[in-house]
């Protein structure tokens, strides 16, 4: 999924996109943790949700601190 470049050309939220971002986090979580868990899945496409909304793409949606 392409991100979008500008925070003003953002769309809502529809369903097509919340099943690719949570798609998207799915395969995020398992490259990242051995064993993900739906906590690391939640996680995950909570931030994938933001990084849409600010037109980030996938940017550090698994960073662990």
């Amino acid at each position: 999924m392409a991100p979008i470049t500008q925070f003003t050309q953002n769309q809502r939220m529809n369903e097509d996109t919340s099943k690719q971002l949570f798609d998207l986090a799915v395969d995020l979580a398992y490259q990242a943790f051995e064993e993900p868990s739906d906590d690391h899945i939640k996680g995950v496409y909570l931030r994938l949700v933001i990084n849409h909304q600010w037109g980030l793409g996938d940017s550090g949606a698994v960073t662990v601190h």
